[in-house]
């Protein structure tokens, strides 16, 4: 028999409210508990009057998963994740207790905007079309993994979309990956983003020997962007803009030939 309850695992995007999505809103709203980590439950503090908050910090992701579940079989229950929840964040992992447990709850995943969603329009427009995402923390997947992929990721000349690059105990991931970069595609512009739509948004173009010399500046909540063969780096009102152009001929007719 189906729970009478709900579980909503909710995206709530990169931390600026303006891009919560309406569906996000709104199953917030419809949820008498609110499970998160603590980080992503004070983005949605507005949303919270008269709900039951459970959060815990990092590493607990199972156990939150489990309560939530367990809560969702009486009660309707929102499940934040940062960004969208299919990408780094939470729905994979509900889906994976879900089919190894036989756990009988109604569940929906509402999408949110991403983190590279968020980032990109800063830069100018880095990516365009084909892309690859990569996450430097080897908590989970072992280092020589997300060196093959990173390195194959390269090899196909995808603008290359760095998450979790560094973090005070494995910093030396992201000059492990900035080296890679450098002997696999050379010394190519890659597009910093650091708190995209946050508080302390910051946001530059550098090149991999830069960050070598720098890592400082760039930590977990920063998401970088390797560009490809056909990237440029232009001007606009003053500022670097970096582009990977889409494919069109976008100067026909506009010099007058």
């Amino acid at each position: 028999m189906r729970s009478r309850g709900k579980l909503y695992v909710v995206g709530i995007g990169p931390g600026d409210p303006e891009l919560l999505t309406v569906r996000a809103v709104n199953a917030i709203r419809a949820s008498e508990y609110v499970l998160g980590h603590r980080s992503y439950v004070e983005r949605i503090k507005g949303l919270l009057d008269g709900k039951k908050v459970v959060t815990s910090g990092m590493g607990s992701e199972v156990e939150r998963v489990r309560l939530a579940v367990e809560l969702a079989s009486r009660s309707t229950v929102s499940l934040v994740s940062g960004g969208d929840p299919n990408i780094y964040g939470m729905a994979p992992l509900v889906e994976e207790y879900v089919l190894r447990t036989g756990a009988r709850i109604e569940y929906e995943v509402v999408p949110g905007v991403t983190a590279l969603s968020a980032a990109a329009p800063l830069l100018g427009a880095p990516i365009s079309g084909d892309h690859a995402a990569v996450s430097l923390s080897d908590l989970l997947v072992p280092w020589e993994k997300i060196e093959r992929r990173l390195r194959n990721a390269l090899r196909g000349d995808f603008v290359v979309v760095i998450y979790n690059p560094s973090s005070r105990r494995r910093k030396n991931n992201l000059v492990r990956a900035m080296n890679i970069i450098l002997e696999e595609r050379g010394n190519v512009f890659v597009g910093v983003v650091r708190n995209a739509t946050r508080s302390g948004e910051e946001f530059w173009i550098t090149t991999p020997s830069e960050i070598i010399k720098n890592p400082d500046r760039i930590d977990m909540s920063t998401i970088l962007f390797v560009s490809n063969s056909e990237s440029v780096v232009g001007v606009v009102a003053g500022k670097k803009r970096l582009l990977t152009p889409r494919g069109y001929r976008v100067g026909d007719g506009l010099d007058g030939s």
